[in-house]
């Protein structure tokens, strides 16, 4: 593979000093919320050996999401975690219809907590997300409602109707006046920090996090987990697909900045114009680069994945779950990138983690990736 197939454009922000979104308080919250639920089991930190070596670092680790919860994505923590609070403060009660709009992850997480605690979903669907993801959403006793248009249409249509009808939208993207429920979907997100530090040594911190982007949400919460817990926060680095990239748009504008659709990439689950306003202004004082790839690192990222080098585990990935390992790829590898890579500053003394967001949610196409040799 040649840099002519990809597009690797960092954006660098050095990271300010700055405490992230959520409080000590908020952090406990989430902690006592998981303690009563040992049935929500941790994913692992899986060391990849082989492939450290191959890049030339010392340590890489892949936070795996690939089965969290029995699902195939990280989305549940959040998903979750809020609507048990809001039913918990009365504003929402069983039999209410949650709403959401999605590219698969987060639409089957709502549909999937709904189910389990007694309310109705309807989850509003792009015309581009693949049929094996709607189906899943489908089979989890939702709704499905098709969208002409992209994610962000879908999302505008969900709110819309959610008005008219009086439900309530779940969404893990903010927009002025809606902030409360994607706050709680990011902190719900950020016990994935707290099962990553579990089990290691007390002043155990990587170099860098590599994390895919989409609306911002993640990306958010392990920003701000890593400002408020690490004396000296390692580096962040968003990963984008090169076609949608409104978080790195956004960043060099200073302001969140639409980028225009449609989107071609593979990377479902980032296809994606437009950033989460509340996501944003927490990341932007903290997150140090932004990256974006376009399909062939993640292609590559998912065989590296799905066929280890030496002894490493396989993990079964999606094309936006490969991606925080696309954007460490481009970075060793791409000299468009080298501005990022100098940066970052990231060699054999190293410690990586690269956020593993999602599993195989489309099997032909996770077949069809595998079935490659490159």
């Amino acid at each position: 593979m040649t840099s002519t197939y990809v597009t690797a454009r960092p954006t660098l922000l050095p990271a300010a000093s700055a405490p992230g979104l959520f409080s000590r308080d908020e952090y406990a919250l989430v902690a006592r919320f998981f303690e009563r639920h040992p049935e929500l089991a941790p994913t692992p930190l899986a060391p990849l050996p082989g492939l450290a070596r191959r890049l030339g670092l010392g340590t890489l680790l892949a936070k795996d999401e690939t089965h969290r919860f029995g699902l195939n994505a990280f989305k549940l923590l959040g998903a979750r975690f809020a609507v048990e609070q809001l039913l918990a403060e009365g504003a929402i009660r069983p039999g209410d219809t949650l709403v959401c709009a999605s590219e698969g992850n987060h639409g089957r997480a709502v549909a999937h907590t709904a189910r389990a605690l007694g309310c109705s979903a309807r989850v509003y669907l792009s015309e581009s997300v693949a049929a094996p993801r709607a189906d899943a959403i489908a089979g989890e006793g939702a709704t499905v409602v098709r969208v002409a248009g992209t994610y962000d249409d879908a999302v505008r249509q969900a709110a819309a109707d959610a008005e008219a009808q009086q439900w309530t939208v779940v969404s893990d993207t903010s927009w002025p006046g809606y902030e409360r429920i994607p706050r709680l979907i990011m902190l719900g997100y950020t016990r994935m920090m707290d099962e990553m530090i579990q089990g290691m040594p007390d002043d155990w911190r990587p170099d860098a996090i590599f994390v895919p982007g989409g609306v911002g949400g993640l990306l958010a919460a392990v920003a701000s987990w890593s400002a408020f817990h690490f004396p000296r926060p390692p580096h962040i680095v968003a990963v984008e697909p090169s076609s949608c990239a409104c978080l790195q748009v956004s960043a060099r504008a200073g302001t969140p900045t639409t980028v225009p659709g449609p989107f071609t990439t593979m990377m479902g689950g980032l296809r994606c114009g437009e950033v989460s306003p509340l996501a944003f202004d927490g990341v932007l004082p903290i997150v140090d680069g932004y990256i974006a790839v376009d399909d062939a690192w993640a292609e590559r990222a998912m065989r590296l994945l799905g066929r280890p080098a030496d002894l490493d585990p396989a993990i079964e990935a999606g094309p936006s779950g490969a991606a925080a390992l696309a954007g460490l790829l481009a970075t060793r590898e791409d000299p468009a990138a080298r501005e990022l890579a100098l940066y970052l500053d990231l060699g054999s003394w190293s410690t990586v983690v690269v956020i593993v967001s999602e599993g195989m949610t489309d099997p032909p196409l996770w077949q069809r990736v595998m079935a490659e040799t490159a």
